[in-house]
């Protein structure tokens, strides 16, 4: 037996795959090529099939794929099914050491973890009782791990080491199954059980197996040594990589900066499927990863697995039964139904979701029906729900339960594209059958942890579909060639490619931090590893976490670039990765770099936006012969903001019933407590309350402390307003909410309501507009160079009612009372006639079609309801940035 050892890039998988390739060459099928994991195992096929050779795939195949004709009968449990055992287990025998995290799914995890990290070093937990260190938690965890065992052989079930012993048992029984020649590449650690099948496959073939040098470890050596491998030290290296090192100032920028280089690498001729980024933290870089290569515009495959219950199809599914045993709540099963693949992109679901949200709160689906009722396809969609609904009246067992919600898929149905629709991307469908059959076995994996004579409702039963769903992975095969490759980096000791990026070097990210074990500390595992029970301590761990970034440097031909993020999310500086000070590079920094916008023409390109078609530009005039002074004031805010506002009219979403109290509620509210207390004076505050009960109701308001809060505040400010005596109501006649129109020119009227129109004997008349605001809002209004609405009120009191105009103000409500305006002597001369010129050469331009993004104050951008899709900070906001 042949051991083939070196630093990384020392040849020896070149070796490896060089004699397979003569084995081929020659017609002999009885050698085996075996590797660790399914995705090396799958890489080197495709390098062999790439090359022209014709192969039966078992030639190259994982150890473990290779043991199961020795393995019997007994299954191998999944690690969802395993957690499932251990939560039941540690629940069941109620320990008094766990009981005040044992119901956190957390603890269950860690503790399953360990499990599974024991049982894969040999040590069972028959093995562990006659071993049992000195910890303060090692009695309850072999009590539960004892346990676990019973349950997993009362199911047929067991974890891997064990079906790996029975596997060299029989091997050394009964042969390797003709194979001659076996080759073992990729492997890292080697436990006890999977050393004890490659020593049973030593005595009935010749076996070689390869290890860097950071892996030979002294144990490992005598172990092999012992079983008479014979070790063949590699000296031949790779010439090493140039190195780049570069800091960025975040996250965000690190990604975007490997992004520009992957382009620039690009540009110069290296082909996408020559570059890889490796990763070392997944949680943290595959997101941003992701949307940065996708937004440059960078085909990447991201070797990561996704999360199942993330995937839209199971949060249909899922979301189906919680609504369900909800009680169909409105807010849930609308959630529900726009994930249903028909309704995607559906006006007529557009349509029913506004007017759910209008009801809600609300539960059942005949209301639902009800609202639907224009769609039939919606409508039967809600009607089929109903095949569910009687579940919550069945108790069945765990096979049973699976049985029936199997049926579920039946619910998602894939739209199928008219004839001018686009279709539906293949990775698309892919990902959906992928997510759909992983579904299917996470019922069985329920059902198989779970008593299967034992009958319960759907809720019992339930609960264990959404710990697997959970926990279960979900990677979509991705067949594209040319594309960037994102791998973690236990995943990229197998690759090698010219151009190589690793990100997140920083201290306790790369190398990563591991905390002493919970239940068994590093003094416990020395104990263990002394008695010969193969355990990792903190000191191996960050042993294997320096070989990992030896090995990450290691995988580039041409060029490894490094890079870090100085600060972290919250502003505080980054500690950057202590391996790297070996390096002696000169640190880059980060460009600061956006990609191209692509399809239409973004804000700021050469010529603008905006609308040309005749036929269009004639629908403007028509929409605006009657304007608003206010829709005026919005155009000269931001050209983009009124078309979305006024030209398309589109509808906001209502509110959620807890935000229904909003500021623009609060006005409406104030305004008719104001108008009836004009009409006709009486007690404040009976007035408020009978308008403010009628509001909740109509509304939906719900009632709490929050409602409670503003209706206090908003009676204190109107009380406080009709005590006031700043101005002289007596003088005046009042009239409220009056609506007015009158024409500008031949083609353009002006049209609008007065909140109060105050009129004097002599027929002069003053405006007052009420805003529920406060007084420093009031007073910037004054300066406010884009308002129209004053000038157009006053000539709206000389044009539309004959009255002599006196002056203008605005009444500031919130706070205090604040009265901000002017007087008709203290105007400008000419200003009157200015505003009309403005308004016509306004309207001039929305007529003409211009739509461009265009803020005049980019501080309301925040508040404006288009912000979402007019992508103004490509344009104006990215320009300023850059010139700061």
């Amino acid at each position: 037996m042949r051991l083939l050892t070196g630093p990384a890039g020392s040849g020896k998988t070149t070796f490896v795959v060089n004699a397979l390739r003569e084995a081929l060459r020659a017609g002999d099928d009885r050698v085996r090529l075996l590797t660790p994991t399914a995705t090396l195992a799958r890489h080197l096929q495709n390098q062999i099939a790439r090359e022209g050779f014709v192969f039966h795939r078992a030639l190259i195949q994982t150890l473990s794929t290779f043991v199961e004709t020795w393995a019997g009968e007994l299954r191998q449990a999944p690690d969802t099914v395993l957690y499932l055992v251990v939560e039941d287990a540690a629940r069941r025998m109620n320990r008094p050491e766990f009981a005040r995290v044992v119901e956190m799914p957390g603890f269950c995890a860690r503790l399953a973890g360990t499990i599974a990290e024991f049982s894969s070093a040999g040590c069972g937990s028959k093995r562990l009782a006659t071993s049992l260190p000195d910890a303060p938690l090692a009695e309850a965890f072999l009590a539960v791990y004892r346990e676990v065992d019973r349950e997993l052989e009362a199911r047929g079930l067991a974890l891997r080491a064990k079906r790996l012993e029975i596997a060299a048992e029989r091997i050394e029984r009964e042969g390797a199954g003709g194979t001659h020649t076996i080759w073992l590449d990729g492997f890292h650690a080697l436990p006890d059980p999977e050393l004890r099948v490659i020593g049973a496959l030593g005595r009935h073939a010749d076996v070689t197996l390869t290890l860097t040098d950071s892996d030979l470890t002294p144990v490992i050596g005598a172990r092999l040594a012992a079983m008479g491998f014979h070790e063949e030290p590699s000296k031949r290296v790779r010439a090493a990589p140039a190195i780049a090192l570069v800091r960025a100032s975040g996250i965000e920028r690190e990604a975007e900066e490997i992004a520009r280089r992957v382009l620039e690498q690009a540009a110069a001729g290296r082909q996408f499927r020559e570059m890889g980024i490796i990763v070392r933290t997944g949680d943290t870089y595959v997101p941003v990863l992701r949307s940065t290569l996708e937004r440059f515009g960078i085909p990447a495959h991201f070797y990561f697995d996704a999360k199942l219950d993330e995937h839209a199809a199971i949060r249909f599914l899922t979301g189906v039964v919680e609504a369900m045993l909800g009680g169909w709540d409105h807010g849930r099963t609308l959630a529900v139904l726009r994930l249903a693949p028909r309704f995607a992109d559906s006006n007529a679901m557009d349509r029913f979701d506004l007017a759910v949200r209008e009801q809600i709160p609300n539960a059942g689906l005949g209301a639902l029906k009800a609202l639907a009722a224009e769609s039939d396809t919606l409508a039967h969609k809600i009607a089929s729900l109903r095949g569910i609904e009687e579940w919550r009246s069945f108790a069945l067992t765990p096979k049973n339960w699976a049985a029936r919600l199997r049926t579920l898929r039946n619910l998602f149905r894939p739209a199928r594209p008219e004839w001018n629709q686009v279709r539906v991307p293949a990775e698309v469908g892919r990902s959906q059958a992928e997510a759909l059959a992983a579904f299917d076995e996470a019922l069985e994996e329920a059902a198989e942890a779970l008593d299967p004579n034992h009958e319960a409702p759907l809720e019992t039963f339930w609960r264990a579909v959404k710990s697997v769903l959970r926990l279960k992975p979900l990677r979509v095969e991705d067949g594209r060639r040319n594309v960037v490759h994102v791998l973690s980096a236990h995943e990229a000791r197998q690759w090698v490619l010219p151009t190589v990026f690793v990100c997140g070097m920083v201290e306790r990210q790369f190398p990563q931090f591991h905390p002493q074990d919970p239940f068994f500390p590093d003094s416990a595992r020395a104990s263990l590893n002394a008695d010969g029970i193969r355990v990792r301590t903190a000191t191996e761990f960050e042993r294997e976490e320096r070989a990992l970034f030896d090995s990450a440097i290691s995988r580039a031909t041409a060029l490894v670039t490094l890079s870090y993020p100085e600060f972290d999310e919250r502003g505080e500086r980054n500690l950057r990765s202590l391996v790297l000070e070996d390096l002696l590079v000169d640190e880059q920094e980060a460009r600061a770099v956006r990609p191209q916008p692509r399809g239409l023409r973004g804000p700021g390109a050469a010529g603008g936006v905006g609308i040309r078609l005749p036929e269009l530009l004639e629908v403007l005039r028509e929409k605006t012969g009657t304007v608003q002074p206010t829709s005026l004031e919005s155009y000269l805010q931001c050209p983009f903001q009124y078309f979305g506002r006024k030209t398309l009219r589109l509808k906001n979403p209502p509110v959620r019933p807890e935000r229904r109290l909003d500021f623009l509620t609060q006005g409406n509210i104030v305004h008719e407590v104001l108008r009836l207390w004009y009409a006709e004076p009486q007690d404040m505050a009976a007035l408020f309350h009978g308008v403010f009960e009628r509001f909740l109701e109509e509304k939906q308001i719900q009632p709490g402390y929050h409602t409670e809060r503003l209706r206090n505040a908003m009676l204190e400010d109107l009380e406080a307003f009709a005590a006031s005596d700043e101005w002289q109501r007596e003088k005046y006649r009042s009239r409220m909410e009056e609506p007015f129109e009158f024409a500008m020119d031949d083609s353009l009227k002006i049209a609008g309501k007065i909140d109060r129109l105050d009129e004097a004997q002599d027929g002069t008349a003053v405006v007052f507009d009420y805003k529920y605001s406060n007084a420093q809002n009031i007073k910037n209004r004054i300066d406010d160079e884009n308002l129209l609405q004053p000038p157009l009120y006053l000539l709206a009191v000389e044009r539309a009612f004959g009255l002599k105009p006196a002056g203008m103000y605005y009444i500031g409500l919130k706070g205090g009372v604040e009265y901000a305006g002017w007087m008709v002597e203290e105007l400008p001369p000419g200003w009157l006639e200015s505003a009309r010129l403005r308004t016509l050469n306004v309207v001039g331009e929305i007529r003409a079609g211009r739509i461009d993004v265009a803020p005049a104050d980019r501080d309301k951008c925040r508040f404006c309801d288009y912000r979402d899709v007019c992508r103004a900070d490509i344009g104006a906001a990215a320009a300023e940035t850059e010139g700061a």
